[in-house]
């Protein structure tokens, strides 16, 4: 499947090149791939690329962590408290209707343009969701898994602890790997409507400028970085998965 996968991409990099090459559409507004690739390695020896990179990924991070933190706390209160399910999730459900870019006018109004905005954007486009999964995945838990604990005497975090994150947590983990995704496109969005740096301040820029080449080489960083955490994810749910599996075999 991988090696598939790499031919399917060369042969549209190949096609994207040939393109480019015959003029078949002026060369500012599709630069060909070997422009691109250039355009790249410059915007990085430079260091502009990699200062506004690492602009965003502090601002995905701090972001990301905190809500994944407080979305799958939330979850996990939400699953195991009634009043805290009662009392929570009406809210839940009103904010995640709304698209957390949607947010970037009354957020520019309240935090005004500072690193807080993008950081709070990328926050309600993490926990809303990862709450939402993470009730579901407590949901899913077997109730005789929970009967049986019980009895032997697991209550409150003893319970959370060694019966409900474990069986939970593949699910929060397949979660986590989406809202990785998403959360990096709302930094983007952030940045390009109300930030003075950044990956999506670049695009911006570039683009007032016609720079189609700088606009691929951003969006293609964009890619690239969305797509290493998205496998990160991946593995780490696929070792867990498989750990899981090994001690059941082992424990029967």
């Amino acid at each position: 499947m991988r090696a598939r996968s790499l031919i399917a991409v060369a042969a549209l990099l190949a096609a994207w090149e040939l393109v480019a090459r015959l003029k078949l559409a002026p060369s500012f507004l599709l630069p060909s791939v070997s422009e691109v690739v250039a355009c790249l390695i410059g915007l990085v020896s430079t260091g502009v690329l990699t200062h506004h990179y690492l602009t965003s990924l502090v601002r995905w991070l701090l972001g990301f962590t905190a809500g994944s933190a407080v979305g799958v706390g939330l979850g996990l209160g939400m699953g195991l408290s009634r009043g805290l399910h009662d009392s929570a999730f009406p809210l839940i459900g009103v904010i995640y209707a709304v698209p957390a870019v949607a947010w970037i006018p009354l957020l520019l109004v309240w935090l005004g343009l500072s690193e807080a905005l993008p950081i709070a954007v990328v926050f309600l486009c993490s926990s809303i969701p990862l709450a939402i999964v993470t009730l579901t995945a407590v949901r899913e838990v077997s109730r005789e898994v929970v009967d049986v604990a019980r009895t032997l005497g697991a209550r409150g975090l003893d319970l959370l602890a060694t019966i409900m994150v474990p069986q939970a947590l593949p699910t929060i983990l397949s979660g986590l790997k989406v809202e990785a995704g998403m959360a990096w496109r709302s930094c983007f969005v952030a940045e390009m409507i109300a930030m003075p740096s950044g990956l999506g301040f670049l695009a911006m820029e570039a683009s007032s400028m016609l720079r189609v080449d700088v606009v691929m080489a951003v969006v293609t960083v964009l890619a690239a970085s969305n797509y290493v955490f998205h496998a990160l994810f991946e593995k780490l749910e696929v070792a867990l998965l498989r750990r899981r599996e090994g001690l059941w075999s082992r424990s029967s």
